[in-house]
């Protein structure tokens, strides 16, 4: 059993430049979260197999940070399973290697673990470089076959008290995990690596099993989009694997007759038009998605004997909040605008850093 306290664990591949430029957010986030709750805290690098000087850097600069490696590079989903078991503490954050914290990231989520039913609890997400809000609550909705989970609703100016708002998805890049549960479950699912999609499947398997998913605006991180797998992977190579993993969670997770139907006929369609419109790699995610389809099948059935709720079931639920006052829906013309402002308290660890050198 893991004891009281809060592990950040920081899924890294050949990520060295962006650790210098984050880590210290998360160093000085994790002093605060300790102030605050009264709690231990640690940072542990899940490194996948990186072939930069991340590890022999990051022990010259911050030897108390932890460093777990693997001998091979295994992708998203592997690294940060690896990472969620080897922490001491019952409460993980799950951060990508672009991301900065402040001192009020951490308090606000931790305290939705009150509640014993609470499996993650994701907040906002600003760009770096411009300060806009970019991610949020998550709605989603079935449609021609598919699910989409690119629907998005914040919360302006946060009551003092405010019941709590369900997400359909805590992003894998800055979220708050259960951690007996995250393992309970099995962590994130991967057949779905290198990356994408792992944390709506995981979600949507914590939704089914009678769990939570919240979303807590008061909490808020910046992260600098795309820095790893963005600047190192082509985009159609990087839609390939996309759009195999969202095949394979649909064939989780789809419940009725009716949305594996739709969905048959959604899966059609995209494989008679996507060469018409240049997307051969369409073809390429279909293919490998049947190539591991009897993997999928074995956990879909094991998964299904406790599952307790269904994909409409959930969407549902999420939908319902939509007509409470607090909640906007975010886009474009609404999202707000929060740049990232370094505090006193990360400016003098970096200050401290360089004095020791």
């Amino acid at each position: 059993m893991s004891v009281a306290g809060l592990s950040i664990v920081v899924p890294n591949w050949n990520g060295r430049a962006l650790l210098e430029t984050f880590l210290p957010s998360l160093i000085e986030s994790a002093r605060a979260f300790e102030a605050v709750c009264g709690q231990p805290t640690e940072v542990l690098i899940a490194d996948d197999a990186s072939t930069d000087d991340s590890e022999e850097w990051l022990r010259a600069h911050w030897p108390e940070v932890r460093f777990e490696s693997s001998a091979r590079q295994q992708g998203f989903a592997p690294a940060a399973n690896r990472g969620v078991r080897a922490t001491r503490f019952s409460l993980v954050y799950l951060v990508n290697n672009d991301v900065a914290l402040t001192g009020a990231t951490l308090p606000p989520l931790a305290a939705h673990f009150r509640d014993s039913n609470v499996f993650a609890v994701t907040g906002n997400a600003y760009d770096f470089g411009t300060g806009v809000l970019r991610g949020a609550g998550q709605r989603g909705r079935f449609r021609r076959g598919f699910l989409g989970v690119h629907s998005r609703f914040f919360v302006p100016a946060p009551p003092a008290h405010m019941p709590p708002l369900m997400t359909l998805y805590a992003t894998g890049g800055s979220s708050l995990f259960d951690r007996e549960k995250f393992l309970a479950l099995g962590g994130f699912e991967e057949a779905l690596a290198p990356y994408g999609w792992e944390d709506v499947e995981l979600s949507m398997r914590a939704w089914k099993q009678g769990l939570e998913v919240r979303y807590e605006p008061r909490s808020a991180i910046w992260h600098q989009f795309s820095s790893t797998i963005g600047s190192k992977v082509s985009r159609r190579q990087a839609n390939a694997v996309y759009d195999r993993n969202r095949l394979l969670t649909h064939w989780l997770h789809l419940d009725t007759y009716g949305e594996r139907a739709a969905h048959a006929l959604g899966v059609a369609a995209k494989l008679l038009t996507s060469p018409l419109i240049g997307r051969m790699e369409y073809w390429q995610a279909f293919a490998q998605a049947l190539a591991v389809r009897p993997q999928i099948k074995v956990r879909r059935a094991e998964w299904k004997k406790s599952q307790q709720r269904s994909l409409a079931e959930v969407l549902r639920k999420i939908e319902e909040q939509m007509s409470r006052k607090e909640v906007r829906a975010l886009d474009a013309a609404s999202a707000p605008i929060r740049p990232y402002v370094r505090s006193e308290t990360f400016s003098s660890v970096q200050a401290m850093r360089e004095k020791t050198k």
